[in-house]
């Protein structure tokens, strides 16, 4: 069972996923998406209580959770969510600099701030599992 997580919004998601440095840390990749289609695949689209449990479950075993996102307010659901849940390690990768502050509230223990054409995923294959 892996114990890292990378969860991806937006474009990146392909990117990430044929990314070479993953290929050398046993990881887990979702998309945002799924994410959001996991916590609220009722009729009516609402986020249901027995989803938010769900939810829960399938991520409490994850101690390292990157998330990558091209959205500020899913990347600010997101840290708040792991860190609801006791994830140990958040590393936050973001192209926006002002929210920094935020996100460390928020409950993440790295967030690095990358431009979108660098290439930080270089930067994930030296982080590793502890």
């Amino acid at each position: 069972m892996n114990h890292t997580l990378v969860i991806v919004k937006g474009d990146l998601y392909g990117s990430v996923v044929e990314s070479v440095a993953f290929q050398y840390i046993l990881c887990d990749v979702i998309s945002y998406d799924q994410y959001l289609y996991d916590l609220t695949n009722s009729e009516d689209g609402n986020t249901r209580i027995d989803n938010l449990l769900e939810m829960h479950k399938k991520f409490h075993h994850y101690r390292s959770v990157y998330i990558i996102s091209d959205s500020i307010n899913e990347g600010f659901e997101l840290t708040a969510f792991f860190s609801d849940l006791g994830t140990k390690r958040i590393i936050v990768i973001t192209h926006d600099s002002r929210h920094y502050d935020l996100y460390k509230k928020l409950g993440a223990k790295y967030v690095i701030v990358s431009k979108p054409e660098d290439f930080i995923y270089t930067l994930l294959g030296h982080v590793k599992e502890r």
